[in-house]
């Protein structure tokens, strides 16, 4: 059973080609890892599933719930570490294994400009994977998750990840990201 079915989509950003008649089906569980050269399409790609960005051409059949965690952190500056789940969870839902499972447990009540580039990472991945359980969702993208956080942390962070059940679609560049994945797709110009 395919959780995901691309079928000959061609996507331009004006002139520039960025797929032709590109095809993928995608199983619907374990994770999925999409590597390539920077540009190359691997944001794109993760922006066409969650139907942010619509093909020239061709068909894509999702799920119509996803949890999408961007290549940009979009914390709210306003809030704390754990002001920034709640924002996205039923209010009194427990967030505490999500702030272990990136082993943020300790910065619970931390404002947002006192953390680390890898610390804000890991706040957004924490952010989407609340997300994504608590609210039923039928599939988790992510992209370029692991940036700035060590490659030890990442193995124990895919553990949680593995555990949700939850299918999982994540772009890297990190070799050793890529290694944790069940599928791995490469994308080229």
């Amino acid at each position: 059973m395919t959780v995901l079915k691309i079928e000959n989509i061609t996507f331009c950003y004006g002139e520039k080609v960025v797929f032709e008649n590109f095809s993928l089906d995608l199983p619907d569980d374990g994770i999925i890892a999409i590597s390539g050269e920077s540009g190359c399409g691997k944001t794109t790609l993760l922006r066409l599933i969650a139907g942010l960005e619509k093909p020239q051409s061709g068909s894509i059949e999702s799920p119509g719930s996803i949890a999408f965690m961007f290549q940009e952190n979009r914390l709210l500056p306003s809030l704390d570490v754990s002001g920034q789940l709640e924002a996205v969870l039923s209010k009194g839902t427990d967030i505490t294994k999500y702030l272990k499972s990136v082993e943020l447990e300790d910065e619970t009540h931390t404002q947002i400009e006192k953390l680390s580039g890898g610390m804000k990472r890991r706040v957004s991945l924490a952010r989407c994977l609340a997300f994504a359980e608590v609210c039923h969702k039928s599939l988790i993208l992510l992209d370029e998750p692991f940036t700035g956080i060590d490659s030890e942390r990442v193995m124990r962070i895919m553990e949680f990840i593995r555990a949700l059940k939850i299918p999982v679609i994540y772009s890297a560049h990190d070799k050793e990201a890529l290694e944790l994945a069940d599928i791995k797709i490469a994308v080229r110009n």
